[in-house]
């Protein structure tokens, strides 16, 4: 028993004493403290001293804690949070490298808060806003590449719920609004993976129809269009394999 006591004394004693030495660092050691957590990976440990920091610390090494707490956030996949202190520090901070990387970042988490084309597509095309703004304000930024592939997944993910839109008021005979979906896709996002897959889809919603003549007119105005010279092949055979009936392949092609 007395055993006992002695390890939990000395354990209390052990945990009071490392408080009063990390409470008794300055401003600076604990920066550097959060910048050795952060770089061990101890995110956990490396948001809280910073947070502590950017709270306490008014001056200079105030706004360069903010830049490390939306570094250390966006490891954590605090996104929201990370954008608001990537933006704060470039509102704040005078260091211009650091400024442009943090825009980038701010791209970055509003990317990573974007979900599957199923669902609402708001977050999209909110990032897109955010990415082209800092495309703008960085026109020659190191980072450019990779914000141009942030708005190309995002105009595919975007063009794929249209496209699937589209295929869904097919299938219920709804062909208006077929069209209306496909439109969107091959006016708007003539650049994404769906867009030769809305011609082809529009030529065949026609053949769905029972409409062959307005197909193959719709095939010969826009067959120059096709991206893909394998796309532009396989609406050609269409027009052929389903000129009387859609059969086993055309249904399936509809309902899968």
């Amino acid at each position: 028993m007395l055993i006992r006591l002695f390890i939990v004394i000395s354990l209390l004693l052990f945990s009071s004493c490392s408080f009063f030495k990390k409470d008794d660092l300055s401003n600076q050691e604990k920066f550097e403290l959060g910048v050795s957590y952060f770089s061990d990976k101890k995110f956990q440990k490396a948001k809280d001293t910073f947070e502590l920091l950017v709270q306490n610390e008014p001056g200079s090494l105030g706004v360069e804690s903010s830049y490390h707490l939306a570094m250390t956030l966006f490891e954590l996949e605090q996104y929201d949070e990370a954008s608001y202190h990537f933006n704060y520090y470039s509102t704040f901070s005078k260091n211009v490298d650091n400024v442009e990387l943090s825009q980038f970042m701010k791209c970055r988490c509003a990317f990573e808060v974007c979900i599957s084309y199923t669902k609402d597509q708001s977050n999209s095309f909110f990032a897109i806003s955010v990415i082209q703004e800092f495309l703008d304000n960085f026109p020659y930024s190191t980072y450019k590449e990779e914000a141009y592939d942030m708005i190309n997944d995002l105009r595919n993910r975007i063009s794929k719920k249209y496209y699937e839109a589209g295929r869904l008021y097919m299938k219920m005979k709804e062909f208006n609004s077929a069209f209306y979906y496909f439109d969107i896709v091959i006016l708007d996002y003539y650049d994404t993976d769906f867009f030769d897959e809305a011609l082809i889809s529009y030529i065949f919603t026609y053949i769905v129809m029972e409409e062959h003549e307005e197909a193959k007119k719709y095939f010969n105005s826009n067959k120059e269009k096709f991206r893909n010279p394998s796309k532009q092949k396989e609406a050609e055979e269409m027009l052929v394999n389903y000129q009387k009936s859609l059969g086993f392949s055309g249904l399936y092609r509809l309902y899968k």
